[in-house]
C-alpha cells in the first residue's frame, strides 16, 4: 500500500529541488551546467533522521502516511546518492562507461541484493547453514547460532561493498 505512493514522492521530491534549484540558478545568470545543476542536486536529499524524530514524537510513525513520508525519504535519499554520483562523473571528459553503465549495473545489483535478501539468503540460512552447525558442549555466553549470523553479515557486508567498490 505505501510502497508506489512513497516511490512517486520520493521521484517528485527528487526531481523538483533539481529543476527548481537549477532554474533559478539559471535566473540569477549562473550558466545550466555545472553550476545551477549542481545546486539542483545539493537541494534534492531529504533528512531521514529529522523525519524520524518528528514522526516518532508526533506518534503517527506507524501509520500510513507516516511509513510513507518515510519510505520516500530513504528512497529520496538513494535517487539523491545516484544524482550526486553522475554529476561527479560529469567533471572532465564523459566518460559513458563510469558516468551511465556503471551506476546501472550498481541499481541492478543492488535489485539483486534486495531479493537476495528476501529470497534466499533466509531459507539457506535457516534450512542448510544453521542446521549444520556443530553444537557446543556447556554454558556459553553468545549461542553458535548468533557467532554464525554475525560471521554471515560480515562475510555479505565486505562482498558486497568490494562488488560496490569496482563498480565505482
Amino acid at each position: 500500500v505505501v510502497g508506489p505512493k512513497a516511490c512517486a514522492i520520493a521521484v517528485l521530491g527528487t526531481i523538483l529541488p533539481l529543476v527548481t534549484g537549477s532554474i533559478l540558478m539559471v535566473i540569477y545568470g549562473y550558466p545550466l551546467f555545472p553550476d545551477s545543476v549542481a545546486v539542483g542536486v545539493a537541494l534534492s536529499p531529504t533528512s531521514v533522521g529529522i523525519a524520524l524524530r518528528l514522526l516518532g514524537e508526533a506518534g503517527v510513525l506507524q501509520h500510513d502516511f507516516g511509513q510513507a513520508i518515510v519510505t520516500a525519504a530513504f528512497i529520496d535519499d538513494i535517487l539523491s546518492l545516484i544524482l550526486f554520483n553522475i554529476l561527479m562523473s560529469l567533471r572532465g571528459p564523459f566518460d559513458a562507461v563510469a558516468t551511465v553503465v556503471l551506476p546501472i549495473i550498481g541499481i541492478i545489483f543492488m535489485g539483486i541484493a534486495m531479493v537476495l535478501a528476501v529470497k534466499f539468503w533466509p531459507k539457506a540460512i535457516n534450512e542448510w547453514i544453521l542446521p549444520r552447525l556443530p553444537k557446543r558442549s556447556g554454558e556459553s555466553k553468545v549461542p553458535i547460532e548468533d557467532e554464525a549470523l554475525f560471521l554471515i553479515m560480515i562475510l555479505l557486508l565486505v562482498a558486497y561493498s568490494t562488488i560496490t567498490h569496482f563498480l565505482g
